[in-house]
């Protein structure tokens, strides 16, 4: 979103708190194909809210992925988040986009928490205002820049050229739209380790955009609270729900007071969103993010929100080789490969 390359081909990267990702994507005539796919898990202190705190162990670890899957290409997406990023659905005044480029700093002002001077700013204008057709609807997005350059230097240690540097919540949008033909009102939520995104599009249209300090680490959290043990064995028991450690009584009353609290916060972000939209319903919910595998969470979404909750499959539309990848892998690693897929499909001088 803030950086453009000479080359056409990237690799997609996805820097998470706990997780890299990345995939190469190859497109042809008919289809994309994958390529290549591979993550890591990284210590926990090396991103923290999205800023990077030990740039060489970083570094390192991203070095040593692409390595192992023999990755050549230089040229790679990203994105940022966290609280040095602001994404604002806004209404102005309609004006050409040339017109707003000249005029975007000064409206940005109001909107941006931060000095202007010290963030790269974009928009992207999503069209007439449905409820006043003499202004005009824009996705504003600022990211600080001693951010970026902290992501942008890191990743050029070894050699990488942040080609592309968009948004997680609109490359969750990116992979939905390649994916999927819904012309529906479709609610995005990206459950993370330490975060979550709320995304309401209609297509390439976002309606609403909301995210959490929250995520898996939360219940981690709970597990710790509840249970004498480290993180690692609060992690295993999350998945897997067993313990010689707790009662399944009692994990089962930390898990059910974690994910009820998740979703009732799903629910208020929803019903903030129909409030202003009450004739524009959601018609369904997908979700994505390495959180999304916790046992009984779809159903329980499901059940609260009254919506029919699915999984977002970003391989749905791509070619996957039996050969190159078994079939069980590509089912477990669905819900952490959404962003990163929707970085790989980004090209050079991409809005």
């Amino acid at each position: 979103m803030f950086f453009k390359k000479k080359s056409n081909h990237l690799i997609g990267l996805d820097l998470g708190s706990h997780t890299i990702k990345f995939c190469e994507l190859v497109e042809k005539k008919k289809n994309w194909v994958l390529k290549k796919f591979g993550m890591k898990p990284i210590p926990r202190e090396l991103i923290q809210e999205g800023l990077i705190r030990e740039p060489d162990a970083l570094s390192k670890e991203i070095d040593f992925l692409l390595k192992k899957h023999n990755v050549t290409e230089r040229n790679v997406a990203i994105s940022v988040s966290g609280f040095s990023v602001i994404v604002k659905r806004i209404t102005m005044n309609q004006m050409t986009e040339a017109e707003l480029q000249s005029r975007i700093n000064y409206e940005a002002e109001q909107y941006i928490p931060f000095d202007i001077n010290d963030v790269n700013l974009d928009f992207q204008i999503m069209g007439p205002n449905e409820g006043n057709t003499n202004k005009m609807d824009i996705v504003l997005v600022a990211a600080k820049k001693d951010m970026v350059l902290d992501y942008v230097s890191m990743l050029k240690s070894i050699g990488l050229n942040a080609a592309v540097i968009d948004v997680d919540c609109f490359t969750l949008q990116n992979i939905f739209t390649h994916n999927y033909e819904d012309t529906d009102i479709i609610a995005l939520i990206d459950i993370g380790a330490s975060k979550t995104i709320i995304n309401i599009v209609q297509r390439d249209k976002t309606l609403f955009l909301k995210d959490f300090s929250m995520g898996g680490d939360l219940f981690t959290e709970d597990i710790i609270n509840r249970v004498d043990c480290n993180t690692e064995e609060a992690e295993e028991m999350k998945y897997s729900g067993e313990s010689d450690i707790i009662s399944l009584e009692d994990f089962l009353d930390v898990k059910t007071s974690t994910l009820t609290y998740w979703v009732s916060e799903f629910r208020r972000a929803l019903d903030a969103y129909l409030s202003d939209n009450p004739e524009k319903l959601i018609s369904k919910v997908l979700v994505s993010g390495g959180s999304n595998n916790i046992d009984g969470l779809l159903q329980l979404m499901t059940n609260e929100l009254s919506i029919p909750v699915e999984q977002l499959n970003p391989f749905q539309t791509f070619q996957v080789s039996s050969t190159d990848f078994e079939s069980d892998f590509i089912t477990s690693v669905t819900p952490q490969a959404c962003v990163c897929m929707g970085l790989g499909i980004r090209r050079a001088g991409d809005k």
